[in-house]
């Protein structure tokens, strides 16, 4: 169907690593519609909203970049990876970087554990994830799919195609649930990065309201 075409087109017209992860993300539909169909449909419309890119929603781009960098932080927080960097950008919008380890910092060569593989995907695709959910698309995805594809490659267990699959849809569905059952404290985290709290304030909020 429509998923296969849009994932064989992904392979054939994008740069190699992209395309394949983008591959993976076509296939998280039918999965997503299995798993949360049932109760949440308009998650269902959200993600394929996601693939097409559209973006009707006249949303700006700070708000969109807030709720995308804020959900990573929530979710790279509940992870339990430390923060690498967490900075302005030249637009003020603020951004943050988790490190790859509970350990902290660790050299590019170093090959990730199964756990820590796990955590990284679900980060990775938890800003798009919050995109969609918020907004019905989302526009920041191209970096994050590039970073997961980056951690697939150092997983210290061999990932075929069919695993970086799998990993990518459990990313996806592991992040809309953490989003969902967390959707307060992520409200507060984005008025938060869009007042440019600091990462202690961030943090706080975080832990008072659990």
């Amino acid at each position: 169907g429509g998923c296969s075409v849009a994932g064989v087109a992904a392979l054939a017209f994008l740069p190699e690593n992209v395309g394949a992860t983008i591959c993976y993300l076509v296939a998280l539909i039918p999965i997503l519609f299995l798993a949360v169909g049932s109760t949440a449909p308009a998650a269902i419309a959200n993600v394929i909203a996601v693939l097409k890119g559209r973006d009707t929603s006249g949303v700006s781009r700070a708000e969109r970049v807030c709720r995308h960098e804020a959900a990573h932080f929530l979710c790279g927080y509940l992870c339990g990876l430390p923060i690498a960097e967490y900075s302005t950008t030249d637009e003020q919008i603020p951004r943050v970087e988790f490190h790859d380890t509970r350990e902290g910092p660790v050299t590019a060569k170093r090959e990730l554990s199964e756990d820590e593989v796990n955590a990284l995907a679900v980060i990775a695709m938890s800003g798009s994830v919050a995109e969609a959910m918020e907004f019905g698309s989302a526009e920041g995805s191209t970096s994050d799919l590039i970073g997961l594809e980056n951690v697939f490659r150092r997983s210290k267990n061999f990932l075929g195609a069919e695993k970086q699959q799998d990993l990518t849809r459990w990313g996806a569905l592991t992040a809309y649930r953490l989003l969902n059952q967390n959707k307060s404290r992520l409200d507060k985290l984005v008025l938060a990065f869009e007042a440019k709290r600091s990462v202690s304030e961030c943090i706080r909020i975080l832990e008072q309201y659990k």
